[in-house]
């Protein structure tokens, strides 16, 4: 009933991807600009005036000043931001066509692919002509450099002595000197570098976030931007290692002119011959300590702003796209509801004295599998749908969240008060739905008829105020009206929340009762939000207890947490949970008892799993459940789940007028410009009756004005 937050995120869009990359490039290329310089003028030094990386910067700033590290930043951050954006929407684009068209599932031939692809079309796109504008602007500072040295005296650079003066005017240059190819100089070992890179990082980057924090694309989990920082700071070591020759030779084949005789390089092959005959060959991996000082972190910049930015960008998308606005929407919320309600008419036809509860549960989760699993079979993208939470059958005292073990002997008996809770996902889309039977013949009397008619009027008098405009204290206050109508209380720590897409517990909640210890936030309800009212009455005092922890089979995986399990039993339980109920609760039945029993306590002790704790009122006393999905819809509340009600009479009557004007509120609201005055008060009149859930019966709760 009570429950954390959750967030999922589905398959972000290509054009999200590029922007989040370009916003991380922007914040690379300000952090680590000059790390590059440093880098570049090592690569270039073939005279040894640099001793290593401390004594180049120090020596740029000396005799350069401090700007002179940032030289080349405008060129080289329009070069990252472009970069990218190419890079991760192309990457994107890639990878879903790479994907399998019925699982949806992406190999690792298809990450390495779709990753060398979009390092191979940011090179031949961006990298090469950025760079090459960008390495013979540094390259050109070294024979002044030296000048400066020699004559000891010169502070600044002389705008006249630099044959570059800006990156425009260099491509010019470039372009009159040596044809627009010139832009390309180097090509083919960037395209190797680049490509080999991305092959790595990207799939590096996934493999890292998988072993570190059990995070899976896809699975809708979200890691901190710390962690993403890890994960990119791993994934961008490999790269420079393995294609360090490719980049010495391309800063080489990008710094050599046609000015003053033949070029020295005729290639990528002839540059790698002539390097290692004349420099050795350690020589071909020039600058390495840079890049790794530069790359990695690069690396770290990006992917946490990148992260965070589509994490962000696509929690605005699923709030704008995936609610009541989209009619595929409603579609698969009332689809869900219409598998739930029948699976909930089958259980409660179960319910007979000596059958097994835990074969009753099974019944209705099999049933709902089944239906779920006849839809969307036909699709080309992989729809998720079935069981969004276990069946459970709490009987007389027991307050919720009763679905035993397939060991457990339980059965049923005649006069028992049953309370079935179950629910359906058709795309994470969750219909959910609760309902309260007595196993008997005829009328129910006495107070268990008033325990459930106090919660049917309940449910009804929430139903009506759950609405636009109203906040979630105001249906507080008057379920607990309702309940003290019938001599009743509602039960404490029952939580009503809003629903989104695999989110079956979301952050806006309506207490059932209010007080010091128990305190949410005030929240108003709005338009096209969908809603799961939870309402469980007591001829108690309403505050239940947990009796035995060894009852609870009811978990949800806590996906914003994590830790190393130490045992092995629970490492195996997590991960078949992980992959099999990564977002809905699920029953320990579909796990290994055995090894369960043991796995399961140190994932909830560590906080990896969120119980659902089977909670008692006092023996004696009767305990009534009912729980539904509403639909807040632009023409009013719409309830699609709901079962109808066996024969009530009970000893209590509502009297209270409060009560009774909610009770006569409308459901549906009357459509502006529809006919004369006198027919619209008709029909607002039919609205009215045509409003009445299910769950009401001639002698019961809402029947009573």
């Amino acid at each position: 009933m009570a429950g954390k937050s959750e967030k999922t995120s589905k398959s972000i869009p290509p054009y999200m991807k590029a922007l989040s990359g370009s916003l991380g490039g922007i914040v690379e290329a300000s952090c680590l600009q000059p790390i590059d310089v440093i880098k570049t003028r090592l690569q270039l030094d073939r005279s040894g005036a640099y001793k290593g990386i401390i004594h180049c910067g120090t020596t740029i700033t000396n005799t350069e000043g401090v700007r002179a590290l940032w030289k080349g930043l405008t060129p080289f951050a329009t070069h990252l931001t472009l970069k990218y954006a190419l890079r991760m929407g192309s990457n994107a684009v890639l990878q879903s066509a790479f994907k399998d068209s019925q699982t949806g599932d992406l190999s690792h031939q298809g990450r390495l692919l779709s990753g060398f692809g979009a390092g191979v079309l940011e090179a031949l796109v961006i990298v090469t002509p950025f760079e090459g504008i960008l390495v013979k602007m540094l390259n050109e500072l070294l024979p002044i450099q030296v000048v400066k040295i020699r004559l000891q005296q010169q502070r600044g650079l002389s705008p006249e002595l630099l044959k570059y003066k800006g990156p425009i005017h260099c491509a010019r240059m470039i372009i009159r000197e040596e044809g627009l190819f010139g832009l390309w100089a180097g090509a083919a070992p960037t395209v190797m570098r680049n490509g080999t890179n991305q092959a790595a990082m990207f799939t590096a980057k996934n493999a890292f976030d998988g072993i570190l924090w059990n995070k899976h694309e896809g699975d809708g989990k979200v890691i901190q931007p710390w962690q993403s920082m890890i994960s990119g700071f791993l994934a961008g070591t490999a790269g420079p290692v393995c294609t360090g020759p490719f980049d010495v030779v391309k800063t080489r084949l990008m710094a050599q002119t046609r000015s003053g005789g033949e070029l020295k390089y005729k290639g990528m092959f002839h540059a790698i011959q002539t390097i290692y005959a004349e420099e050795g060959l350690r020589a071909l991996w020039k600058g390495l300590l840079p890049r790794l000082m530069r790359i990695p972190p690069g690396q770290a910049i990006m992917w946490a702003v990148a992260d965070q930015v589509a994490t962000m960008s696509d929690e605005e998308r699923e709030e704008r796209e995936l609610d009541l606005t989209s009619p595929e929407v409603v579609t698969k919320y009332k689809s869900a509801a219409e598998i739930v309600n029948k699976a909930l008419q089958l259980v409660v036809s179960e319910c007979k004295p000596k059958a097994k509860i835990v074969d009753v549960c099974e019944k209705g989760d099999a049933f709902i599998r089944e239906q779920t699993g006849n839809m969307y079979k036909n699709v080309k993208k992989k729809i998720e749908r079935g069981v969004a939470f276990p069946t459970c059958i709490s009987v007389n005292n027991t307050v919720c969240h009763f679905s035993p073990l397939a060991s457990d002997e339980t059965v049923l008996e005649d006069g028992d008060i049953v309370k079935v809770d179950m629910g359906c996902h058709i795309d994470g889309f969750i219909a959910v739905v609760a309902h309260t039977h007595v196993i008997q013949q005829g009328p129910v009397t006495g107070r268990a008829a008033d325990v459930i008619a106090a919660a049917n009027t309940a449910a009804e008098v929430a139903l009506r105020l759950v609405r636009p405009g109203k906040k979630n204290k105001d249906v507080t206050e008057a379920i607990q009206k309702v309940a003290a109508a019938y001599d009743c209380k509602i039960v404490e720590g029952v939580l009503s929340h809003q629903m989104k897409q695999f989110v079956i517990d979301g952050n806006k909640v309506v207490l059932s009762v209010s007080g010091p210890d128990t305190r949410v936030d005030e929240a108003e309800f709005e338009e096209n939000e969908v809603y799961s009212i939870d309402i469980v009455t007591s001829t108690g005092e309403g505050k239940p207890k947990l009796l035995d922890e060894k009852q609870t089979t009811i978990y949800k995986r806590a996906v914003d947490k994590n830790y190393h399990l130490k045992m092995k039993a629970s490492r195996f339980i997590f991960s078949e949970i992980s992959q099999k109920f990564p977002i809905m609760p699920f029953s320990a039945r579909a796990l290994e008892e055995k090894r369960a029993r043991l796995g399961l306590v140190e994932c909830v002790n560590h906080d990896l799993l969120q119980p659902y704790p089977v909670l008692h009122e006092k023996p004696g006393d009767l305990v009534a459940h009912v729980k539904f999905t509403v639909l807040l819809m632009p023409n009013g509340s719409d309830r699609i789940t709901t079962h109808h009600l066996q024969e009530l009479q009970p000893t209590k009557t509502v009297d209270d007028p409060e009560i009774k004007a909610w009770l006569a509120l409308p459901t549906k609201t009357k459509k502006k410009g529809g006919g004369k005055k006198k027919k619209g008060k008709k029909g607002e009149k039919a609205d009215t009756a045509d409003a009445e859930a299910m769950d009401t019966a001639p002698n019961g709760a809402a029947s009573e004005e």
